[in-house]
């Protein structure tokens, strides 16, 4: 016990908190509220900055701040190498992406959108990157690949933690080599976008408990375990195959500081073992949501899907319009596995009862 002590401590002290847990930034449903709860409760809150400009990243700062005094993280999405806004954006892309518009036009009228409606867009990533660094944000978390050097180095200089995500071992070491404190390893239970950016989708599904071992003795670095973790058994149990904590993300889905639409909570309840399933309907990469109708009619209609980003920039607005008219047969609703288990309780309370019950699997105080 001692082991997973240190293990702990190490990872807890990038922080300097007491308790080894994150919360999953999910763009859309996590709010100040749950990040400065997380931190409040000695772990480390996590704020979704994906698609947020610097101005409204500014406010979502400022906001949590006013809820809490200790530290927390800003999560961005990295660009790839050649300093794109990311991966496959190119003019065969782009017309996938307008062929998925158009076949969608009804659909979107029905909506309440115009037929050509306008694609969201991505945010200037180093317009993010330099904000987080004005307003002084501690740790910054990235995910869809590792920092470019001239980030990282801004990053250290600065004093800011970074935090890395991996879904296999080769990434692992992409983001040890990068110069991350911590990684975060994201395993095929998880709900939301696959975080992968190495191997294909297909090459990158391993599941939790295969990953957190071999992550864990290549990299040297504390390891944040990610990935269907519902239960204090499910954390005891990555504690043993060496995580020094986890990242929690549908375990708060149906919290009151969760912002995930009403509908979204309640269809929890409702799902079983299979419950869930992997799309890239509306990302344009694959994403772990509860199941719907509209995923297995596009699949059925054999519309050719265009990659991220611009899947993601043409289902947005119509995910967005989904929500607004409670069109739960519409809207994604990101999940992983375990969903079911979700508690309809504040973020303090979950995770309070995620460490009890972590302590009393592994029969020994750790917290």
């Amino acid at each position: 016990m001692q082991e997973f002590k240190a293990r702990i401590s190490k990872l807890t002290a990038l922080w300097g908190g007491v308790l080894p847990v994150m919360n999953s930034p999910m763009a859309g449903i996590t709010t100040p509220e749950m990040v400065a709860a997380v931190s409040n409760a000695g772990g480390l809150g996590v704020l979704a900055g994906d698609f947020l400009e610097p101005d409204a990243l500014k406010t979502a700062v400022e906001q949590t701040r006013e809820l809490t005094d200790k530290p927390f993280a800003v999560n961005l999405r990295v660009r790839d190498k050649e300093g794109k806004s990311q991966f496959f954006d190119n003019d065969q892309e782009r017309a996938k992406a307008q062929a998925v518009r158009h076949a969608l036009g009804d659909l979107a009228v029905d909506l309440g959108l115009p037929e050509d409606y306008a694609p969201a867009e991505l945010p200037d990533f180093e317009a993010q990157l330099e904000s987080v660094l004005d307003l002084n944000v501690g740790h910054v978390c990235v995910g869809f690949g590792g920092l470019r050097e001239i980030y990282a180095e801004k990053l250290e200089k600065a004093g800011v933690v970074m935090i890395g995500a991996a879904t296999t071992l080769r990434e692992v070491k992409v983001m040890r080599s990068a110069g991350v404190n911590a990684v975060v390893v994201q395993g095929m239970e998880a709900g939301g976008p696959r975080l992968n950016f190495e191997a294909p989708d297909d090459r990158s599904l391993v599941g939790l408990m295969n990953l957190i071992g071999p992550a864990t003795r290549a990299s040297g670095l504390p390891v944040v375990a990610s990935g269907g973790i519902m239960t204090g058994r499910q954390l005891a149990a990555s504690l043993v195959a060496g995580a020094s904590g986890a990242m929690i993300g549908t375990a708060l889905l149906k919290t009151p500081e969760s912002a995930a639409h009403p509908a979204h909570k309640e269809a929890l309840s409702f799902t079983g073992d299979n419950a869930t399933v992997l799309t890239r309907l509306y990302d344009g990469r694959l994403a772990r949501i509860v199941d719907n109708a509209f995923v297995g009619a596009i699949e059925d209609a054999g519309l050719e899907l265009a990659a991220y980003p611009n899947q993601w920039k043409v289902m947005q607005p119509l995910a967005n319009a989904a929500r607004a008219c409670d069109r739960d047969d519409l809207m994604p609703m990101y999940a992983g596995q375990g969903a079911d288990l979700a508690q309809s309780a504040a973020t303090e309370v979950v995770i309070a009862r995620l460490m009890r019950e972590t302590e009393q699997a592994l029969e020994t105080q750790l917290f």
